[in-house]
């Protein structure tokens, strides 16, 4: 009886675990593919997924991190945030803390990496802004980047239909079992 108990709340644990990891295998495909479709970083509900390459804003954000990043209008930025904003030519991203507000002509934020010594040499705009970051997981972000690979999409589905086709084989053969014994335990004989 004890066996028992133990056997399903170990295929409930499989079960969930292999869901989430499909669902994260999608996420990632569509991630993916959004972000070839449009030529940058992926989003949904108005969050950009990015990660931390560098180690200029550690330790509140390690090398390898996910970060979330919410759009938001400018004037909503406060000294203290953490922005993600892009480079003057528009080619890279950067995450950094606000230091200051400048308002004399337009809004400019002066930002500093935590584990920089000096400030960033020039103000960001309201332009560049991307948003501000609301949530971090670390690791993640390699994960996200190596999803972003050929190799690493692929290698991410391949995972996920080995999965699904487990669970099926799996169904089918407890539905096999259970039939069995239902039947007796023999081929019935016609």
């Amino acid at each position: 009886m004890q066996k028992n108990r133990w056997r399903k709340a170990g295929s409930i644990i499989g079960s969930a675990v292999a869901v989430l990891f499909v669902a994260v295998a999608l996420f990632l495909g569509y991630a993916f593919v959004q972000s070839k479709l449009t030529g940058s970083e992926p989003a949904v509900a108005g969050y950009r997924i990015c990660y931390v390459m560098s180690g200029s804003m550690e330790p509140a954000l390690k090398v390898g991190s996910a970060v979330v990043v919410q759009s938001l209008a400018a004037e909503e930025v406060r000294p203290g945030d953490i922005i993600t904003y892009r480079s003057n030519n528009g080619s890279t991203l950067t995450t950094h803390r606000v230091e200051r507000l400048d308002t004399t002509s337009g809004l400019l934020f002066y930002t500093k990496g935590d584990a920089n010594k000096i400030a960033d040499p020039l103000p960001v705009t309201e332009q560049q802004l991307v948003g501000k970051v609301a949530l971090t997981v670390p690791y993640l972000g390699y994960l996200l980047a190596y999803a972003g690979t050929r190799e690493g999409l692929l290698v991410l589905l391949a995972l996920a239909v080995l999965i699904i086709a487990g669970g099926l084989i799996r169904t089918y053969k407890v539905e096999k079992m259970q039939y069995i014994r239902n039947a007796g335990g023999g081929v019935a004989a016609e």
